[in-house]
């Protein structure tokens, strides 16, 4: 009992100094950074921010710590080592790869490239062995494949965790273009970031006699380290702070933020339990290395490619209706949400005029002198709504106006009326403000730089 208190002890003092890691308030300040930009994407098309930044952070952070400390406890339980993981040379890697694109930001990719460099190093060393004694080919040598898998298997185990309590907050309105058909509909952005402080392990050869902290029983660690003592030596680990980052990207457009992100985080759950199935099994035959290096970039691009298309093959939520103007999102605390207006609805009248889209519906409520009735579809049953029409007033929150600026291009002059009421309307079918989608991937990248070439 006495171990396991100082164990404990020094995990949680250890894992205090992975949250004031300066590494850590960098990733941090990557992630608003984020946040910030994709507010101001919000500002630009609804004239407000549709979520709060600073909420945005706190939230990544409490769930990213939360996250950080069941993996940092399954890695000291394994007792798998910074040498064994690599981890400086993933990071590296991964802030490489946030700058081409921020659903990058990943381990899948930065741990298959450098589990993909070690195969090649172990290859070219085993035809010239003087390439051993390069310190950087030394370092990749030292890497235990096995090791590093359970590392991606684990974090993207908890990334699913996280992705299925908060994966559907914060979620950003869009208008989308499908390429194939040219019509413009209505969706949804969903982009979270999480920063993921750590108790990882350092290994060191030490002579016996010179063996300090706490004794750990004979089956630990469960993973043996690769490094080897020597006669009258022994292996000593010691606890460090260190910080790794999850990102999860999506896009609702026939479902819910709450069905993709539940669907989102089952495939990723599977994609990571195969993973760790690989990666057990390649402890005991080292073949098995191979196709887990492999599992890791190539698994997660298949997933997201799987549900971007399964997405994509189902009919919209939101698009143009015939049979009225179709409520997209209501904003909380906006005059439309006390009005008692609903996500789904389909107004079809403005005080007894019929309106056939959202620009006419703007139109026939700002025309309207002090009373105002909206009547339509909620589902398969009639819904009216009355108000008094000087309850549709811009909101006074600041964080959310945008600032002082001149007027809006006419294009978006709509959205930001629609927004200031506190509505976000499916589109027209041929809207002229939408996001058009490139495949972004690693082979894309690639293939962009031998065109540049």
């Amino acid at each position: 009992m006495n171990m396991l208190t100082e164990l404990m002890q020094i995990f949680i003092y250890v894992f205090l100094a992975a949250l004031v890691n300066p590494v850590f308030w960098m990733v941090v300040l990557l992630i608003y950074l984020q946040y910030r930009r994709i507010a101001g994407m919000e500002r630009r098309l609804f004239g407000r921010a549709i979520n709060k930044v600073r909420q945005q952070v706190v939230t990544s952070v409490a769930f990213g710590a939360l996250g950080g400390f069941l993996v940092s406890a399954v890695l000291l339980l394994l007792g798998l080592s910074l040498e064994q993981i690599g981890l400086y040379f993933i990071w590296p890697v991964v802030i490489l790869l946030l700058l081409i694109h921020p659903r990058f930001l990943c381990f899948a990719y930065a741990g298959g490239i450098i589990g993909t460099a070690v195969l090649v190093v172990r290859l070219a060393a085993s035809i010239y062995p003087a390439l051993a004694t390069y310190s950087v080919i030394a370092a990749l040598l030292k890497i235990h494949l096995p090791a590093l898998l359970l590392l991606i298997g684990l974090l993207h185990l908890v990334e699913s965790l996280l992705i299925r309590l908060e994966g559907h907050k914060g979620f950003t309105p869009l208008y989308y273009k499908k390429s194939d058909e040219g019509e413009v509909i209505g969706g949804f952005s969903m982009q979270r970031f999480w920063p993921m402080p750590l108790v990882a392990l350092m290994v060191s050869v030490v002579l016996q006699a010179d063996i300090a902290g706490v004794s750990m029983p004979e089956w630990w660690p469960l993973l043996k380290s690769t490094v080897q003592p020597g006669a009258g030596e022994t292996l000593q680990y010691m606890a460090v702070p260190v910080v790794a980052g999850l990102g999860y990207a999506d896009l609702a457009l026939s479902s819910t933020p709450r069905e993709k992100s539940l669907f989102s985080a089952q495939a990723l759950a599977l994609y990571s339990l195969a993973l760790l199935s690989v990666a057990l099994a390649a402890v005991f035959y080292p073949l098995f290395a191979i196709p887990g290096v492999l599992l890791a970039p190539l698994g997660h691009e298949w997933l997201i490619h799987y549900s971007n298309k399964l997405e994509l093959s189902r009919s919209p939520l939101y698009r143009d209706d015939s049979r009225g103007a179709q409520v997209m999102m209501v904003l909380p605390g906006t005059a439309a949400d006390r009005a008692g207006l609903k996500q789904g609805d389909i107004i079809q009248t403005v005080n007894g005029f019929p309106v056939s889209g959202f620009q006419e519906m703007l139109a026939r409520i700002e025309d309207s002198y002090f009373m105002v009735l909206l009547e339509g579809l909620r589902g398969e049953k009639v819904f009216s709504v009355v108000f008094n029409r000087k309850i549709f007033e811009p909101t006074k929150d600041k964080e959310h106006l945008l600032p002082a600026s001149p007027m809006p291009s006419p294009i978006y002059a709509g959205l930001h009326r629609a927004a200031n009421l506190g509505l976000i309307m499916a589109p027209s079918r041929q809207s002229l403000v939408y996001v058009e989608t490139r495949r972004i991937s690693l082979l894309w990248w690639l293939r962009g730089l031998v065109r540049k070439r």
